[in-house]
């Protein structure tokens, strides 16, 4: 199965918009965003919640195993060795 079918299995919403990024995000309250961010470029790897108030920092997302296999298959799509 496809990095992007996994997470949408887990209400994630595929965005490839921003060149040299894959985003996926979902909101999960109010004014609160769940985002998983995959920079091609450096390689690197954001996960985190942002929050709509500019006065709110991000703060850490806390990930399921499950969700976390899912953008493990991510990286490999991407081509980042495990």
């Amino acid at each position: 199965m496809k990095a992007k079918d996994m997470m949408k299995n887990y209400d994630f919403i595929f965005d490839d918009s921003i060149q040299d990024e894959i985003n996926y995000f979902r909101k999960k309250f109010i004014s609160d965003t769940d985002v998983v961010s995959f920079n091609l470029k450096n390689k690197t790897l954001e996960i985190f919640i942002e929050s709509d108030s500019p006065f709110t920092p991000n703060k850490p997302l806390t990930i399921t195993f499950e969700e976390l296999q899912a953008i493990t298959q991510q990286m490999k799509e991407i081509g980042v060795e495990e």
